[in-house]
């Protein structure tokens, strides 16, 4: 099959795709918000958890990400393919060893991020429960990288819709106890979640095969390959590591002040990603046009691309924000009827147009390094700005000034404007230019 290698055409699987992959969460979020809204604030703190082992799974999907895209760019498809192959038995034992680690450690884990006792029972069943299906998603991350560097990227956006579904069939069913199941709460929430992901893996291999003609015998590691992975995706994970690093360390503050609060937060990361995706999207596409342009050689178009999808994605982010924060107290409404929770929310909420503008300016221009094969500089001004601003001015303002949420939130925008301005600057200076020379090795 003909893939489609435009910006377009990838955006808006892309798009819809992370649209439906946010509404599985917020889903997950409304239906626990029923049962209970310290059922929410017990999966955002595992949540949490998973998301600063799941990081590493980054190092290889990147890195494959990344390579396909100028390997396809240079019309070396078979080197492309030795990449996608390398990168599935890598993710693959990676994705075993962070469940394991997940499941034997979870109750040190809560512990050390101050879970509240109201919470911990249900943040460590959940917790436990979705570690393993880490390992499904390590190896779906790898195949769903490879089908979007293809320009396959609605393939992947069908897949998702259909785990929507699926996911609200079995949350209804396991958290409430319909058709003679009894009523699980948190831990059905996590056995439905489980399940779908179980399957999407199985059905992103049907697509590897059937779709981009991979053959089995094409899983294999090769050692160069290895390194090449490694080189792109190393510095990548490492920066996603710190911003999970940050994100423990700034919850452990936030649940210090007490379980609204901890639930408060994850309100309004539930209503912050359906602002945040758009600049994913347009992140994910111009990362793979970028790939295409720089396997191509085609510096010139791959600087002026970038920044037009960074100026396109800034005005959608601020009417977004605009629009959010007009109606938030019925978008919280519908969540919850706790109005400590609700109007700590909405005060937060109004900082979004710093924090959405710095994030928005960052996935672009970083995933845009990244194709270029520049991933190290990204990380060198995260450890500057997430460890040694963020944690230390959130917890200057949020605990010893007393700001609170407001104060910790302040903190996240700070960091996110920074660490923009560096890579703005840095995609302007194009010294990105030089850091493909492995594709002539090949």
């Amino acid at each position: 099959m003909k893939s489609k290698r435009s910006f377009k055409a990838l955006f808006w699987p892309t798009f819809i795709e992370l649209l439906f992959f946010m509404l599985m969460g917020t889903v997950d979020t409304l239906m626990l918000s029923n049962y209970s809204d310290y059922a929410v604030g017990s999966v955002g703190n595992a949540n949490t958890l998973i998301m600063m082992f799941s990081v590493l799974l980054l190092i290889v999907s990147n890195g494959v990400a990344v390579l396909v895209s100028q390997y396809l760019g240079a019309k070396k498809e078979d080197v492309a393919h030795r990449m996608i192959g390398t990168g599935i038995i890598a993710n693959f034992v990676i994705g075993f060893i962070l469940a394991s680690v997940l499941v034997l450690s979870a109750n040190f884990l809560l512990h050390l991020v101050n879970t509240e006792a109201v919470l911990f029972e249900n943040s460590k069943i959940y917790l436990s429960v979705i570690a393993i299906s880490l390992f499904f998603v390590a190896v779906s991350n790898v195949i769903t990288a490879s089908l979007r560097s293809y320009g396959f990227a609605k393939y992947i956006m069908i897949v998702v819709i259909i785990a929507n579904i699926l996911n609200i069939i079995g949350n209804y069913v396991l958290i409430y106890g319909y058709l003679g199941f009894p009523r699980l709460g948190v831990y059905g929430a996590a056995l439905s979640t489980l399940g779908v992901r179980a399957l999407m893996m199985l059905i992103y291999f049907f697509l590897l095969f059937k779709v981009l003609k991979f053959k089995l015998n094409e899983i294999r590691v090769s050692r160069e390959s290895v390194k090449q992975i490694l080189r792109i995706g190393l510095p990548s994970a490492a920066e996603s590591w710190t911003y999970t690093i940050m994100q423990a360390v700034i919850l452990s503050m936030i649940n210090s002040l007490g379980a609204d609060f901890t639930t408060a937060r994850t309100y309004i990361n539930t209503i912050l990603t359906y602002i945040y995706i758009f600049s994913v999207a347009f992140a994910s596409a111009n990362a793979v046009m970028t790939g295409y342009y720089i396997g191509e050689r085609k510096y010139e178009k791959a600087y002026k691309e970038t920044f037009k999808s960074a100026l396109r994605n800034l005005m959608i982010i601020l009417s977004m924000i605009l629009i959010v924060n007009l109606s938030s107290k019925y978008i919280l409404g519908v969540f919850t009827t706790n109005q400590v929770i609700i109007e700590t929310a909405r005060k937060v909420l109004w900082i979004a147009v710093f924090l959405e503008t710095g994030r928005s300016i960052n996935l672009i221009m970083i995933q845009a390094l990244r194709s270029a094969g520049d991933a190290t500089f990204p990380l060198i001004i995260a450890l500057f700005s997430m460890i040694g601003i963020a944690i230390p001015l959130a917890y200057f303002l949020g605990i010893y000034m007393g700001l609170g949420l407001f104060g910790i939130y302040i903190a996240y925008a700070s960091d996110e404007l920074i660490r923009a301005g560096f890579m703005f600057f840095r995609w302007q200076s194009r010294k990105w230019e030089a850091k493909s020379y492995y594709l002539e090795k090949t």
